[in-house]
Formats: structure tokens, sequence, C-alpha cells
């Protein structure tokens, strides 16, 4: 019935394709996808034992953040324009349109029992940070970002370690890396906290159209729009991103 509703939305509105993103299959007749995984990490209440399952290169990693000085504190709406601040630039950088900042803040708002913000710093500088959320057994880190300039500091494993270790000190059963496409810079990072990753199922609905759309940065079609976006200043593309973001799904 959901399916057959959609079918008749998708006509009506004029719509190309209609996605439907799932862990399972929804209808075997849709067209499917199989380049999008997640990663599960699965938590256990003491953290040194996942500690000692990471291989050494991972540890070696996680230590240099913590020699560099690299310390991380967790918080609500009040660490909202720390993490904004790096999130803007990251994505700039990537030559990706923000999300206004008060789409983070009407979740912060809204689900401020299940959402909050860690902040990763050095010498009392914010250098990476994360939106962090938690549903039922799961623990999320759908946004986290980081500058350029303390990658050599290993933030992200910093931000990412410390969010794991509170999962387990809150008893999670799992953190979940969130999706990522096979083979992407973001699929080789997980990867090598969890290395099995987990499929999901993307489904299409085609309506007038016969391939499966490819709405990613890696299409050559939109490299140029990339290579611009990444030389906006900061300024313009924090003012022009929330009005373009909202004609990508």
């Amino acid at each position: 019935m959901l399916i057959e509703e959609i079918k008749r939305l998708a006509l009506n509105e004029k719509v190309k394709f209609v996605e439907f993103r799932a862990t399972q299959k929804y209808n075997e007749q849709l067209v499917q996808r199989d380049d999008k995984v997640t990663f599960l990490l699965q938590l256990n209440n003491d953290p040194e034992i996942l500690w000692k399952g990471f291989d050494a290169k991972l540890r070696n990693q996680i230590r240099k953040a913590q020699k560099s000085g690299l310390t991380s504190e967790f918080g609500g709406i009040e660490k909202l324009d720390d993490f904004y601040k790096v999130f803007c630039v990251k994505m700039r950088n990537l030559g990706t349109p923000v999300w206004g900042k008060r789409f983070f803040r009407l979740i912060l708002e809204r689900l401020s029992d299940s959402a909050r913000i860690i902040l990763t710093k050095k010498d009392e500088k914010v250098v990476a940070a994360g939106l962090v959320l938690n549903f039922k057994d799961r623990l999320y880190a759908p946004s986290a970002a980081s500058y350029d300039s303390a990658l050599k500091f290993c933030p992200n494993h910093a931000l990412y370690w410390d969010v794991i270790r509170f999962g387990c000190e809150q008893g999670y059963k799992y953190f979940d890396f969130g999706r990522s496409t096979v083979d992407s810079n973001t699929f080789n990072f997980k990867r090598q906290w969890t290395p099995e990753p987990t499929p999901l199922c993307w489904q299409y609905y085609f309506n007038g159209i016969k391939e499966t759309p490819s709405i990613n940065p890696g299409n050559p079609k939109y490299k140029l729009f990339i290579n611009i976006w990444r030389r906006l200043p900061l300024l313009a593309a924090n003012f022009l991103g929330p009005k373009v973001i909202r004609n990508f799904p």
C-alpha cells in the first residue's frame, strides 16, 4: 500500500524517481543499488575490550591524538556555535552546501533527550566537532567535521573514540557509523573501526527515467559546481548553502 501510494504521488508530482532507503527490501520489483553500506560497532560496557580488538594502526592514531593533547567534551545547544563553525568550514572545503544552523538548533531543541554536541579541543581551541544522536540501543554521529589544519593530530580519531567510549559507559549496544558509499574516503575511515560493512538497501521507482540516478560528489557533472563552491568565501557559502541544499535529496 505504501509503494502504490508513493507511485501515485510520483505521477501526480511528475518527479523522475522515488528513492527508498532501508535496511531491507521493500519490494522485489523495485530497482536496487548495492553500493551503500553502514558500519556497526558492537559496544561493550568496558571500552578497553574494544580497544584491544582494534588493529595496531588504529590504536596508534588514537594514541597520537591523546599525546597531542586532544580532549573532548559533550554538551547541548550551548555548544552549537562552536560545532557549526567547524562544520561550515569543512562543508565548504568539500564543495558541499551546508545546512542552516537553525536545522541543528531544532534538532537539539526538539530532541533534547537524545541529541548532544561533542567538541574536540587542542589547547582549548576546537579542532573537531560532531552531532551525536541516540535511538533505542544505538548511538550515531551523523554530522562530524574537523579543521584540515589539525588533521596531523588525528582529531577525527579522538572524536570517534570518545563517542564510542561514551556509548560504552552509557550502556548502548551499538555505535552506528552511518551510511557510506563503497570504496569512498568515509568508507575506508569507518572500516578501520569495524571491518565488516552492513549492507543497506536503497531501491528506486522510476518515473520517466531508466537508470539509477547518480547524485553524489563522484558524478562528473557535479565537478564544476563542487570546484566553484570550494572557492566561495565562507560567508557566501554559509548564506547560499541552506538555500541550495534543499534541492538535493
